[in-house]
């Protein structure tokens, strides 16, 4: 593939992730105000002690084959169908360990409504593992249009039945239901439109040569999906129902936007930094390009978020759920130092370190661990401080482990985000500011969004970035072109 068609499948990439990941945003936010407004905090918290399970169990089904294939250059029909049956046996294993140990589960919660959910809800992983290859070849070849239509009209079924069934009164069986019923309607879609099927073969030579570069994204995936939850199952098992639910919506409130900013990204930057990894100075280029572009979106994103955190709660899901607010700042400060340690770590990946991607997620759970050790005895706002300070820790050692395979410093990441830091610092203390003199939600809302978003481009302008320009012509090809 040369590099301008490399280019134009890039840009045509970002246009059809956008979509998906922003229509699916938008649909999730919609669906999730009007359960959060029909369904009760305890509701969310059942479902926040059984995350972790939910998550490793995803973790497990992708077993790392996944960026194992797209890592690979030659990866063929062979390779693809032998991952495909491995994932399918891989996730009823997984399923049936979860089933016969819900009582357990429950019983370390003292919550034997439990059972049941962790019984239907992990199906999920059963159904998505039918659907996960066929991902997998299209985002390889970059093409995200078809993923990016099911993934929207996946959202729109499961939301509306989900939504009617919290007004009938069905309770935490309505997110249930959202997450069962979406993998069903993503996994049938995918076989529906998508060409390809599974070879009748099954290689362990090509399940080997896979495992050796995929076995250790596995391990640190696995991990890091353990620890990151694992607050979920700390505060599940030493607070309330009602805490774990606020702690999960400021959770879902922060991730929602920041994450889907960077998947639309990563999505696209992965394969095709995978296509540069033997060509140092258009890799050096592609990530500077990336990380400064995120930077540029995720930042004012978080200080926006922190800024109306408080008349949007109060607006959009009522009274019961005030107590979200200060977790929901706290976790918007440092949220945006995700963006970083996510595309240092994809860096890593595509030059093929697995074995420093696993020491750097080995590095990264022990502080979670120091910091859970030091504060869970506490509240759920020093909770969330140790979290923070593990997070800024982790992301500057991952730094050095850049520095170790490619030309990039802290300080070189430090210059190029260093814009986009004091214009967000900015905007965040006008709109503080603001708080101060304005009462009124509606008006605080209307009057911060909008003078902190000219305070951020103003200054950008002042500044000279060249990606407010860029990001004006993307956004114009974008649209133009759909």
């Amino acid at each position: 593939m040369n590099y301008a068609n490399l280019k134009e499948k890039t840009v045509n990439g970002i246009k059809w992730s956008s979509l998906d990941k922003f229509g699916k945003l938008g649909g999730q936010f919609v669906v999730g105000i009007i359960l959060t407004r029909l369904l009760n905090p305890v509701d969310y918290g059942l479902i926040g002690m059984i995350t972790i399970f939910i998550v490793i169990g995803q973790s497990l089904i992708n077993s790392g084959f996944g960026q194992a294939l797209i890592q690979k250059k030659d990866a063929d029909n062979v390779d693809f169908s032998t991952v495909f049956y491995f994932n399918i046996l891989t996730s009823v294993v997984i399923y049936l360990i979860l089933f016969f140990s819900a009582p357990l589960i429950a019983r370390f919660y003292d919550q034997p409504q439990l059972i049941p959910l962790i019984k239907v809800i992990c199906l999920s992983f059963v159904i998505d593992a039918f659907g996960l290859i066929h991902i997998i070849r299209l985002n390889k070849n970059l093409q995200f249009k078809a993923p990016s239509l099911i993934g929207i009209i996946s959202v729109i079924i499961s939301g509306t039945v989900s939504i009617f069934m919290a007004y009938k009164g069905f309770g935490v069986w309505s997110l249930v239901t959202h997450t069962v019923l979406r993998s069903v309607v993503t996994s049938f879609s995918l076989w529906w439109v998508s060409k390809w099927q599974p070879l009748l073969v099954f290689s362990k030579t090509s399940l080997k040569k896979l495992f050796s570069f995929g076995s250790k994204i596995l391990i640190a995936g696995l991990m890091q999906s353990i620890f990151n939850n694992l607050y979920f199952l700390i505060i599940g098992r030493f607070f309330i129902a009602d805490s774990l639910g606020y702690y999960t919506r400021a959770v879902q409130f922060r991730d929602m936007p920041l994450k889907t900013i960077t998947a639309v990204v990563q999505d696209v930057t992965f394969p095709v930094f995978s296509t540069l990894q033997n060509d140092d100075r258009k890799l050096i280029s592609g990530y500077t390009k990336a990380i400064r572009m995120l930077s540029a979106g995720v930042l004012p994103l978080m200080a926006l978020i922190y800024i109306t955190s408080r008349p949007l709660i109060h607006m959009v899901l009522g009274e019961k759920w005030l107590p979200v607010i200060p977790y929901l700042k706290l976790m918007a400060l440092y949220g945006w130092i995700y963006v970083i340690f996510t595309i240092n770590t994809q860096i890593v990946v595509v030059r093929g370190r697995s074995d420093y991607y696993l020491q750097i997620q080995i590095i990264d759970k022990v502080l979670i661990v120091i910091a859970l050790l030091l504060t869970y005895r506490y509240n759920i706002m020093t909770i969330i401080y140790g979290n923070m300070a593990a997070t800024v820790i982790t992301t500057l050692i991952t730094s050095i482990y850049l520095r170790k395979i490619i030309n990039i410093s802290l300080l070189y990441q430090l210059q190029n985000i260093l814009p986009f830091i004091f214009a967000a610092f900015i905007m965040l203390i006008a709109g503080i500011i603001l708080e101060k003199y304005i009462e009124n939600d509606v008006w605080y809302l209307f009057i911060s969004v909008s003078l902190s978003t000219v305070i951020y481009v103003f200054l950008l302008w002042i500044l000279k970035v060249d990606e407010l320009k860029t990001g004006i012509k993307m956004a114009s090809k974008i649209f133009r072109s759909s």
